[in-house]
């Protein structure tokens, strides 16, 4: 699998254009790795998770053309992670290719299909509203849906992705915060003895800044720790850290050296992992 970070950002984006903290002034001088827009992953160029505001700004930043896209996970209904509008974008008023469109699975929380059906019409979408720790095949992936220990929008329980393909093993935890006992007990069970090849971890609180739904710096540390522990990684898996918030995280390179020590990669817009 091939993942490459459309969006690394918390809801507010980083730089927040209404903010002049010393974080935010400091990004718009470093430019680059510092700019990030709202958290988004395309896998493989046709696997989505997450669909918030900044689509539509990230794909032609990137010169990503989806209509190659052929599922989208949601993981939740706050807005920097669903922005139901993109959805009309597909439809024949706007794409003036719409017949050469793919037809795409819409996979979402529970609860949360009903609130998109009210609010737009799904013209080639398949959509399909999940519970967590259930198994979906999708055209060569196999994907887990696991809980997350986060808030929700609509009354959905927020989800994370264990995604499988070909033998490697994606585990995507953004927006969460530590780890849920039930969710750790499903993994070991798919893993089945096998290990994760890339973690995406979600490190919105950034240094010394406690929230029960999002995970800080020493908790991604010690997330790392627990899972090779627990046989869930090893040496050489890859562990990426995003979803940074400008109000707890510094610039880019700052935070590079930062997790550098501890092994992890520090994610920034356009970054493509293998």
């Amino acid at each position: 699998m091939e993942i490459l970070f459309l969006g690394t950002a918390a809801s507010e984006g980083y730089p927040n254009p209404f903010c002049s903290c010393e974080n935010c002034q400091k990004a718009r001088e470093e430019g680059k790795k510092s700019i990030r827009l709202r958290s988004s992953v395309l896998i493989d160029d046709n696997l989505l998770i997450d669909f918030g505001p900044d689509i539509v700004a990230s794909a032609n930043r990137f010169g990503k053309d989806l209509t190659k896209v052929k599922h989208i996970l949601i993981t939740h209904g706050h807005s920097d992670h669903l922005f139901i509008k993109n959805l009309d974008y597909r439809n024949p008023v706007f794409s003036g290719t719409f017949d050469q469109l793919d037809h795409v699975d819409l996979i979402v929380p529970n609860k949360l299909g009903s609130i998109i059906k009210e609010r737009t019409e799904l013209h080639k979408i398949s959509l399909m509203s999940v519970e967590p720790f259930i198994t979906l095949h999708i055209n060569g992936y196999i994907v887990y849906t696991l809980k997350a220990n986060h808030t929700s929008e609509y009354g959905e329980t927020p989800l994370n992705f264990l995604i499988e393909k070909d033998n490697d093993w994606l585990l995507y935890g953004v927006d969460t915060g530590i780890f849920l006992p039930e969710t750790i007990e499903f993994i070991k069970e798919k893993l089945n003895g096998k290990i994760i090849n890339k973690v995406i971890l979600d490190a919105t609180m950034g240094i010394n800044k406690k929230y029960q739904f999002h995970m800080d710096f020493e908790e991604v540390i010690s997330t790392k720790d627990f899972f090779e522990k627990m046989g869930i990684i090893d040496n050489n898996s890859k562990v990426i850290a995003t979803h940074f918030s400008h109000l707890h995280n510094p610039i880019h390179s700052e935070l590079e050296k930062l997790y550098s020590t501890k092994g992890i990669i520090t994610a920034f817009d356009g970054l493509k992992i293998k």
